[in-house]
């Protein structure tokens, strides 16, 4: 059958949808790029923000007047988060929904959909978390991920390697640890072996991914092999140039994983690690279980073990009970902290979550607004402050193809000279002029101006 297969979410959804794609096309299936063609329509959904669920209700209702019209045979399907947070009531509320496969349920994909083309509706949910208090079956974890082939991930120098599912944080403002379960690691030889495997095929940069991928710890009867520990032995697969991992927890971030990204040659350094609040009033009511002096003392560490490390971080404005003060101390904080980027949201309540149960959603919208594009505005300053020091430097940069504004020039630029765009180590996005050919390769960039997003250059001589 043709399918479509839509991510909407975080890179574990996207990674998750790399492996659904592959188990597909291994069961005969063939991927599509349009909706209009597919027999199978499907959603991999997030439920962090509203946003993204009101996205994919629009989606199936576009969908479902199709079906009713045009297609009564298609099927239709939402896979991920939103699926285990909804279950059934999600067909009850979309009765043009065929499939509803939660994240730890993609494995049996190939089934469900083979059960919706006989007529039969399959919903495929996780157990309850209560019920997973010890995670998931070693063989869950690791079911999709040891049956991916090292060759089909979207790009053939890059990739995604899971290392984790879940979440024990208990963040009051986030719905993950019910939708992804509690944390489970994968077996280190596992993750060792699927990442040199993807080196072997040409992955030189890879990214480690988990909801708190410092949480890492697997445990064999006396054996207990920590993040560090991971970081190391996965440093020693011959051909791979840059270790990344995303995304960080502050209270999980020991000395000991900073003093790998700066002895191991590979690991680059780089954290995304979300403040979310720089008051220590919010960050109580979020039970982030750190202060802002706990984080500060975090970002010193940092900068004192890891010479030149680069950070990025999350803040949610207008959270229940936030006032200007609570506002301006996280103002403060995007400052101190001098971050290369921020990933700033409006505080949107979440069904089942404690913030719902407990806060009264008291900030305006119209002041979480005002909030949030002030914060933005700081992060741009500072954003480009930080970006236009590296003015004049050389760097590193890992080519990964056109730019977007090549991509949308109305003539075809020539591919002997294109605006390209790569990665440095240190994660800044580059801009320069090269021929296409370059994609994939590790080039030098003289950097001859920034953006608060952006550095840009030209080739090395």
């Amino acid at each position: 059958m043709k399918v479509y297969l839509e991510t909407i979410g975080c890179q574990m959804n996207r990674l998750d949808s790399e492996l659904v794609a592959g188990l597909l096309r291994a069961c005969g299936h063939e991927i599509v790029p349009d909706r209009r063609e597919a027999d199978v329509v499907l959603y991999n959904t997030c439920s962090v923000r509203q946003h993204a669920e009101d996205k994919v209700y629009s989606r199936l209702g576009a969908d479902g007047r199709r079906k009713s019209t045009h297609r009564p045979k298609l099927i239709i399907g939402v896979l991920g988060c939103m699926a285990q947070r909804e279950g059934q009531n999600l067909r009850r509320r979309c009765p043009q929904v065929d499939i509803v496969c939660a994240p730890g349920q993609l494995v049996h994909l190939p089934e469900l959909i083979a059960s919706a083309a006989e007529g039969r509706p399959a919903v495929a949910l996780d157990p309850p978390r209560k019920s997973r208090r010890a995670g998931p079956p070693v063989g869950d974890i690791d079911a999709l991920d040891l049956g991916r082939d090292p060759q089909a991930t979207p790009t053939p120098f890059q990739a995604y390697v899971r290392v984790m599912r879940g979440c024990d944080k208990f963040c009051s403002f986030c719905v993950v640890p019910f939708v992804r379960g509690p944390e489970a690691s994968r077996d280190p030889t596992h993750v060792v072996e699927e990442a040199r495997r993807l080196v072997d095929a040409g992955r030189s940069e890879i990214t480690l991914l988990g909801q708190t991928v410092n949480s890492y710890r697997w445990r064999a009867g006396e054996l207990e092999v920590r993040f560090s520990d991971l970081l190391g032995r996965l440093a020693g697969i011959a051909g791979l140039r840059r270790l990344r991992f995303i995304t960080s927890h502050p209270i999980d971030f020991g000395d000991d994983i900073l003093e790998a990204m700066r002895d191991l040659e590979c690991v680059c350094e780089y954290i995304h690690c979300p403040a979310q609040s720089g008051s220590d009033a919010v960050l109580k009511r979020m039970n982030r279980r750190y202060t802002r002096a706990e984080y500060d003392c975090l970002v010193d560490r940092a900068q004192d073990i890891v010479p030149g490390v680069v950070l990025a971080g999350d803040f949610i404005a207008g959270f229940p009970g936030e006032t200007e003060d609570d506002h301006a101390a996280s103002a403060e904080l995007i400052r101190r902290c001098g971050y290369k980027n921020s990933f700033i949201f409006k505080y949107s309540p979440r069904p089942g979550t404690a913030a719902a149960r407990r806060f009264r959603d008291d900030v305006p919208q119209a002041v979480k607004k005002r909030r949030n594009n002030e914060l933005l505005a700081v992060q741009s300053e500072v954003g480009l402050a930080h970006h236009s020091a590296y003015v004049g430097r050389r760097v590193e940069v890992l080519v990964e193809g056109p730019s977007k504004r090549a991509d949308k020039q109305a003539a075809p630029p020539s591919p002997e000279s294109m605006q390209l765009t790569g990665r440095t180590r240190w994660d800044h996005i580059a801009v320069f002029d090269g021929p296409e050919g370059l994609a994939g390769r590790y080039v030098y960039v003289d950097v001859t101006g920034a953006t608060d997003l952006v550095l840009v250059g030209r080739l090395s001589g």
